[in-house]
């Protein structure tokens, strides 16, 4: 029998896919282990070419969603749902997401802290960029030092993107050259 985990994992998988979108994460926080207290379910999306969803993807995801999650009757007080882009800081919640992001910075903040590879100390979390993916773990370079920090996958509690200045400085280039672009174009069509 599959856990309310993985119950609510496998219906927010079909309602996103259903509009095209395909599930990053879901989780559920907050309420009581008793029931109490309003608890909130998080889904993060994304196309399937990785990029982000628009809000109205978003927005019919998020109500054919509600109305699985109320036939399924897996809440027995109220909630709030919440599907949206998985950002920035996407998490990376399987090995093939390390794959895909070879060469970007990632945040990983582990189970049980494990000997720092500088010989200095130990490391509970560490950021660098993602080298070496494997089917078991992966190597990180990392941010403070440049060392090499291979972790397998099992040691790892979460983790996620954690964009460099650098990458954020060309997020934000390439964000005001689409918006200069789209006022461009605005302005030429009343124009005309």
């Amino acid at each position: 029998m599959a856990t309310l985990a993985e119950h609510i994992n496998q219906l927010a998988a079909a309602a996103l896919a259903a509009h095209g979108l395909v599930l990053v994460h879901a989780r559920l926080s907050g309420g009581t282990a008793s029931g109490r207290g309003k608890q909130t379910l998080d889904v993060m999306a994304e196309m399937p070419d990785g990029t982000s969803p628009t809000l109205e993807a978003c927005t019919q995801a998020a109500r054919t969603l509600s109305a699985q999650l109320d036939v399924a009757d897996i809440f027995k007080s109220p909630y709030t749902l919440e599907v949206g882009s998985a950002g920035l800081e996407r998490p990376l919640t399987k090995p093939d997401d390390y794959v895909r992001f070879v060469g970007k910075q990632a945040k990983i903040t582990l189970h049980r802290p494990l000997p720092n590879p500088s010989g200095k100390g130990v490391l509970g979390s560490a950021v660098g960029t993602i080298t070496q993916p494997t089917a078991t773990g992966i190597t990180l370079i990392l941010k403070d030092g440049g060392d090499l920090f291979t972790v397998r996958h099992d040691q790892i509690h979460h983790a996620h993107l954690s964009p460099s200045a650098e990458e954020l400085r060309e997020l934000m280039k390439t964000a005001t050259a689409k918006s200069s672009a789209r006022a461009e174009s605005e302005t030429t069509d009343t124009h005309n």
